[in-house]
């Protein structure tokens, strides 16, 4: 979810405008060019659409409807990750806005790849500068640089650690960001599975309170299930646990801490 200020409540939820779209789609269209045209750079693209129906959020609405956009592209120099989340409420008494959006680009430059030198030793597989590129609906953009840390570990298909640098919608250098995401694969008797999600817990850095925000899921390869090729369409479950979501400090009067928990349907393309 994204990591909106306080300041962001009272406008959070407003209809998605033209000009983020033309954003999310040129940057899209830069990440799936054609093979034909880079065939010497691009090493492999995905894109994934998901549905996620979301339920006991905090300061955003407690039901929520929200399409999702996910693609990664490993390339020569690096790699890059693009999410865009178009969160929707589900109450009809809520009383501010109906809908957001936010997205976010995530490129990273990798030193193996830049240098041709073998940074793996033991678990570590490579070290990459990595760029937070955010964007939520009426505020300006956030900005983290930061040095990322990709791991080989046994019965991981993924697994990535980030120390950002946070440079917030207000231009402040006041926070650092330590961000793990992960994918972990198994099977058993009813079909195959992967636990996948993310890891962010913020410093609290200058008058920033401490932060944590964990977001594991349950994926089920449902497709394989039915009959048709495996790896593509998936189903399951998200729970979301967050101290001082948005970096909001939780109060009796102000709650900010959360479970939220969800279902979704999922599609990959590649």
């Amino acid at each position: 979810m994204p990591f909106l200020r306080k300041q962001r409540i009272n406008n959070t939820f407003r209809s998605v405008t033209a000009t983020s779209t033309g954003l999310s789609v040129i940057s899209l269209c830069f990440l799936f060019s054609s093979p034909v045209q880079a065939s010497a750079f691009v090493n492999f693209q995905s894109i994934d659409t998901s549905l996620y129906f979301q339920l006991g959020n905090k300061v955003a609405p407690e039901k929520t409807l929200s399409p999702i956009i996910e693609a990664f592209g490993d390339y020569k120099i690096g790699d890059m990750y693009v999410y865009s989340i178009w969160q929707n409420s589900l109450q009809n008494d809520y009383k501010g806005d109906k809908s957001t959006y936010y997205y976010k680009f995530v490129p990273r430059l990798s030193a193996s790849k830049m240098t041709g030198y073998d940074f793996s030793y033991g678990p570590l597989k490579d070290v990459l500068f990595a760029q937070w590129i955010a964007k939520t609906k009426n505020v300006k953009y956030d900005y983290f640089p930061g040095i990322s840390f990709d791991w080989q570990v046994d019965g991981f298909s993924w697994l990535r650690t980030i120390f950002y640098f946070e440079n917030n919608a207000k231009g402040n250098w006041n926070d650092q960001r330590i961000h793990i995401d992960y994918g972990i694969p198994f099977s058993n008797r009813l079909g195959d599975f992967r636990i996948a999600g993310t890891f962010d817990y913020t410093l609290g850095r200058r008058d920033n309170p401490e932060m944590f925000d964990f977001k594991p899921e349950l994926h089920y390869d449902l497709g394989k299930k039915l009959g048709y090729q495996p790896g593509h369409l998936w189903t399951g479950i998200v729970i979301n646990p967050v101290k001082n979501k948005y970096k909001i400090k939780d109060t009796s009067y102000f709650r900010t801490n959360q479970f939220s928990y969800g279902i979704f349907i999922r599609y990959s393309f590649f």
